[in-house]
């Protein structure tokens, strides 16, 4: 007995040593995070000793990143399963003052994956777990992250507004928010000035601030929940904000806000915003972002996507292989030649376009669009294969509803028609066509090639298809009016096809009934 007694005492104090042993539950693609105290003293917690940590997944394969430090003397372990079953993991302070071990068992969840491209068609976004994702994507002005009123203005904003925003936003079926001043304050009048958002970074003391990361982590669990996916319109490196320019400093920066963010599934990265090498204005170099942007997919272990905020025009960084997909600011226009080959042009294979300033109604530096320039806006652009960023302001982009986000300031009807458009291309299941116009003479085609080709023709008229060899069934659709469905018989070789004579733009769509 005094022997087991012994036993047991020793096996206590291994454990005291080496931190202790936890084993807790999650779901899949939901954060794990689990605590460890170091009470050893250190002048810089954040760069004088690290926390390195080796998790082993339920299939034995192995992934290693770091932890963070939490303040308080304690430090933080944080990561994104992405497998079912029992993890392993141990983690390790770089002096060796600590050690510390535990299991967790992943469960399923009701959540689809981590935001990524669209495994079998990455012209498209989509999910980890194979799952199409058709973005709704919203601009949020500065005041999002916000906690109490403006300092400069007075004007009100609390938990309770960013809520009654959060569920206007999911009632009218958006999915996406791309917010001003995040991850960094944007510090100009009118564009976050005042705002009091979270501060990462201490400019004076050169470190990350532990307790604006929770708070701006409070908000981003709520979106999580909510399934709301977030763009960082300011991304790391924002204009006009605090981020270090040290190279050290900025490792630091870049490092420790990854290990806290990189976690979550609906967070993709951006490199910085808005526009770092705007030709009159610039403050990031082409070096610079590049740079960053090749930091960034090395220290980012989840496999987020990556991008970076352009200038108007075409991107010129496009083809970097740190960058998963473009944002593109522009073609602001309602000729649709002009936007669909702007689009396209800025479409490279295998990445996936986000375009973020493509459509903002309202906002003074685009085209005064009508309803009618909406709808069509919104058909072009999709059939190019660009998810759109959608707005709704009266001025600058931290004006109108963007800027206020009070639903009652909301012009309910625009953003019905941009979701209605939307809902016509996910019935047809359009992930699974890419864009295809060399095989048209007329319009904009989608086409899954041999078995559904989608022309949508913007002012009518006949098209000529060169589809592959088969007997296709005609439908016609009034592009103006979805529920006007014409049987235009059958077709072996695309020719010849005119739209009804009524409706000023159509769809084609072409089905290959044998396959």
């Amino acid at each position: 007995m005094v022997q087991h007694r012994i036993i047991y005492s020793l096996c206590l104090i291994i454990l005291l040593i080496s931190g202790c042993r936890k084993s807790t539950e999650t779901g899949i693609w939901q954060i794990f995070e689990s605590t460890i105290e170091n009470r050893r003293t250190y002048s810089n917690p954040f760069e004088d000793v690290s926390l390195n940590v080796i998790c082993t997944r339920p299939d034995g394969t192995i992934v290693g990143f770091p932890g963070f430090y939490a303040g308080n003397h304690t430090w933080k372990i944080r990561l994104m399963p992405d497998q079912t079953g029992r993890w392993k993991f141990t983690a390790e302070f770089s002096d060796r003052s600590k050690n510390f071990t535990g299991t967790f068992l992943c469960n399923e969840s009701d959540l689809p994956g981590l935001v990524t491209l669209y495994e079998a068609n990455p012209v498209w976004f989509g999910y980890s777990s194979g799952m199409p994702l058709l973005l709704r994507s919203f601009h949020a002005g500065d005041r999002f992250f916000a906690d109490t009123s403006n300092l400069i203005t007075g004007d009100e904003w609390s938990d309770v507004q960013r809520n009654r925003f959060l569920d206007w936003l999911q009632e009218n079926r958006y999915n996406t928010l791309s917010i001003a001043s995040h991850y960094l304050n944007r510090n100009t009048e009118g564009r976050g000035k005042g705002w009091r958002t979270p501060g990462l970074w201490d400019s004076d003391r050169q470190i990350p601030v532990p307790e604006e990361f929770d708070r701006m982590e409070k908000v981003l669990n709520e979106l999580a929940g909510r399934k709301i996916i977030v763009f960082p319109f300011a991304g790391f490196l924002g204009r006009n904000s605090d981020f270090p320019t040290d190279p050290d400093k900025l490792e630091l920066y870049l490092s420790y806000t990854i290990a806290r963010l990189a976690p979550y599934w609906n967070i993709v990265f951006n490199v910085g915003g808005p526009e770092p090498t705007l030709p009159h204005s610039p403050y990031l170099t082409r070096e610079e972002i590049i740079n960053a942007g090749i930091r960034i997919k090395e220290l980012n272990k989840s496999g987020n996507l990556i991008t970076v905020h352009t200038p108007t025009g075409d991107s010129e960084f496009m083809d970097e292989p740190w960058l998963d997909f473009v944002t593109l600011q522009g073609p602001k226009t309602t000729d649709h030649k002009v936007l669909y080959e702007g689009l396209m042009r800025n479409h490279p294979g295998g990445k996936g376009l986000y375009a973020q300033e493509t459509l903002w109604p309202g906002n003074k530096y685009h085209p005064t669009y009508t309803n009618s320039d909406i709808r069509k806006n919104t058909i072009v652009a999709t059939m190019a294969a660009a998810m759109i960023n959608f707005a709704d302001m009266n001025g600058d982009s931290s004006s109108g509803f963007s800027g206020s986000l009070d639903p009652e300031m909301a012009n309910n009807e625009i953003h019905a028609i941009f979701h209605n458009t939307l809902d016509f291309f996910e019935s047809l299941g359009y992930y699974k066509m890419s864009p295809m116009n060399e095989i048209t003479d007329n319009g904009y085609c989608l086409a899954l090639s041999g078995k559904e080709y989608l022309v949508y023709l913007g002012e009518g008229g006949t098209v000529n298809l060169n589809p592959e060899q088969g007997e296709y069934s005609v439908i016609w659709i009034n592009a103006s009016d979805l529920q006007e469905i014409i049987n235009g018989g059958k077709t072996k070789d695309g020719k010849g096809l005119t739209s009804p004579a009524h409706g000023d733009d159509w769809f084609l769509r072409l089905i290959n009934n044998d396959k």
